[in-house]
């Protein structure tokens, strides 16, 4: 964690200011590019802006351990491992739910190692929906950035803007790792439905596949639209309900039944569950997708198949995890997603549809005040 990022941040309880203590710090290695705080120091606790220089200093210390208290309500939450933890299970809606996609997804994230660049990330699709480009301003957050592969990808080809990666599982170590030589990433483990960040910093957010798993999507919707600027741009990917597609509409209901079941074996049980399934849905589903698409009196056909992207025995693994292993999961229409957006005061609102996958990708500028 680097002092820069405290001036960003506020108690996601009451949102007051936050301050350090007890901190442990050690040097960051290599020449660091400086992001020099706007309000507040938090190396010299002062309102008072230092010179550049010992910015510069700043910008080469990472916090490893301490807490970081609210001056408000007294709440103190750790740093653990160089990541701040901003979050309160107590608050959560539903706290097994809570938990269990906590676990569910620290998993997905964690049981690789895998180099980045064999992981495809989502940025490119979501610009061909729009048609244009997410990254839009000075600081950004990325809203529930699973293991950092967007983080990663759009901080490195714009390393002039800062991001703010916030993810409640344990996949914000991986993000921290992937990004360990990238000045511009800020990690945060937290809520996308108590975002630990002030309000109206950020220039732009993205958040990609994470509000239809939580218990309250409009809320969440809300707490993105809260921290960017007026008139900044939103941009997201939201789950299909697939209506009129009784290819896919079927096969999801057969799901979410079984999910009352398959929710209750624990990741690592279903995870190997999955990996017997996916051979399985790959031949039955994502070979005659393949094949059907080369002809034109069925591609269209084709389109319509579920899990038709499978490339693969087991490139599906994840996907049927995340089908059956997620204790929510809520899917939208177009004027649901429209709805979705405008409710949280978002205007100017764009949908389309990602081409190698089924789902919602939309964009909204936050009204001005």
């Amino acid at each position: 964690m680097k002092y820069r990022l405290v001036e960003l941040l506020c108690c996601p309880s009451c949102a007051g200011d936050l301050e350090l203590s007890g901190i442990k710090q050690v040097a960051r290695p290599g020449a660091c590019r400086v992001f020099t705080c706007q309000r507040y120091c938090a190396l010299d606790r002062t309102a008072r802006i230092p010179p550049l220089d010992r910015c510069t200093d700043c910008a080469g210390i990472e916090i490893v351990a301490g807490t970081l208290d609210c001056r408000s309500c007294q709440k103190r939450f750790p740093i653990v491992e160089s990541i701040p933890w901003l979050f309160d299970p107590a608050h959560a809606p539903s706290s097994r739910t809570f938990s269990d996609t906590i676990a569910l997804y620290s998993y997905l994230w964690t049981r690789t190692d895998s180099d980045i660049s064999q992981n495809p990330t989502h940025v490119e699709g979501v610009e061909e929906a729009l048609g244009e480009p997410v990254v839009q301003g000075g600081l950004w957050l990325d809203a529930g950035s699973g293991s950092g592969a967007d983080t990663v990808a759009m901080a490195s080809r714009h390393p002039s803007v800062e991001v703010i990666s916030v993810d409640i599982s344990e996949g914000v170590y991986e993000t921290y790792r992937r990004a360990a030589w990238l000045p511009n990433v800020h990690v945060v483990r937290g809520s996308v439905l108590a975002l630990p960040l002030k309000s109206g910093i950020c220039d732009f957010a993205y958040s990609f596949g994470v509000l239809h798993h939580t218990s309250d999507p409009e809320g969440g919707m809300r707490e993105i639209a809260r921290v960017v600027k007026a008139q900044g741009p939103v941009s997201l990917y939201l789950y299909e309900d697939h209506e009129g597609n009784p290819w896919k509409a079927i096969p999801l209901k057969v799901v979410s039944v079984s999910r009352r079941v398959t929710t209750r074996l624990g990741p690592q049980a279903l995870s190997a569950l999955c990996y017997l399934l996916s051979p399985l849905v790959v031949i039955i589903f994502s070979i005659p997708a393949r094949i059907m698409r080369r002809f034109e009196r069925t591609s269209g056909l084709a389109k319509r198949m579920p899990f038709n992207f499978g490339t693969s025995l087991f490139s599906v693994h994840d996907d049927l995890l995340d089908r059956f292993g997620a204790p929510i999961e809520v899917r939208y229409n177009r004027a649901g997603v429209t709805t979705l957006l405008r409710a949280s005061g978002l205007l100017a609102i764009k949908t389309g549809k990602l081409k190698a996958s089924a789902g919602w990708v939309a964009q909204g500028l936050k009204a001005s005040a």
